[in-house]
């Protein structure tokens, strides 16, 4: 009996009897025909609704003004404001455009909970496809890049045996541009899952902060009546930012120790 190991394990069961490369061969494959699905439904949903192609073109051409019309535009869209917000969020982070402000205008217009929920989706499809953008149609140009960033390459050893929790780590200490990264993720020995949920998860605390910070901000050039005062909901975000870059220098220093290893064998 042959044991097929889930694609939604995100760190890759050692015992499982198909081989590495088999199984990583099928996840590709199976990546490729769920891309092209999606590609598919992307170019119908952009043939019948033109203003997305053009917001596109928009951010490219001028993307920090366009951002900054872009959290306007979305409160006065309704439901649809949040697959406008989702798809502008997605091109900007393939594109490598900052998107820090646009982050924290996710807690202004969705609020904590759906804020984070959405910035999440958005960052992890975007980090996915530059992933393979990477692996396959620029990996040649990014692979010239990664010789840039010595100790990513000096962490790709550890990477192929530890990709979940080196990729969590990472992720929690962005010492790497998020969305650069994504690329040269894609020329490392890390298989796909554990950099997906190492990615999502990993990104989750620093993306709930920058949310919440939207939140605040909200609250305290509004002028509406909140549930608490003003300064109950700046501590926490003082509070939090602390535990942030707290944990943010223990996953740096995890990373070091595992450099020092891989360095030592």
């Amino acid at each position: 009996e042959i044991k097929i190991p889930t694609l939604f394990n995100p760190i890759g069961t050692a015992d499982a009897e198909l081989s590495s490369n088999e199984f990583d061969a099928a996840t590709q494959n199976v990546l490729q025909y769920l891309f092209a699905f999606l590609g598919l439904v992307l170019v119908g949903f952009v043939t019948t609704h033109p203003e997305f192609l053009t917001s596109a073109e928009r951010l490219i051409g001028d993307p920090a003004n366009f951002l900054a019309e872009t959290v306007t535009q979305i409160q006065d869209m309704g439901p649809s404001g949040v697959a406008y917000f989702g798809f502008i969020y997605t091109i900007a982070e393939i594109l490598a455009i900052p998107a820090i402000p646009l982050t924290a205008s996710a807690g202004y217009l969705f609020g904590v909970r759906d804020g984070t929920l959405i910035v999440l989706l958005s960052a992890s499809i975007a980090a996915s496809i530059s992933f393979f953008i990477g692996r396959t149609l620029l990996r040649s140009y990014v692979e010239g890049i990664l010789g840039e960033y010595p100790k990513l390459q000096k962490l790709d050893r550890a990477i192929s045996s530890q990709g979940f929790k080196i990729m969590l780590l990472v992720r929690v200490a962005p010492i790497f541009p998020f969305a650069l990264s994504n690329y040269l993720y894609g020329v490392t020995s890390v298989k796909f899952w554990p950099y997906f949920w190492g990615t999502m998860l990993g990104f989750a605390p620093g993306t709930f902060a920058y949310v919440y910070s939207g939140v605040v901000g909200k609250i305290l050039t509004s002028g509406d009546d909140a549930a608490q005062p003003w300064y109950v909901y700046a501590g926490g975000l003082a509070l939090f930012s602390g535990f942030l870059k707290i944990g943010g220098d223990i996953a740096s220093d995890i990373i070091d120790n595992i450099e020092d290893e891989e360095n030592a064998s």
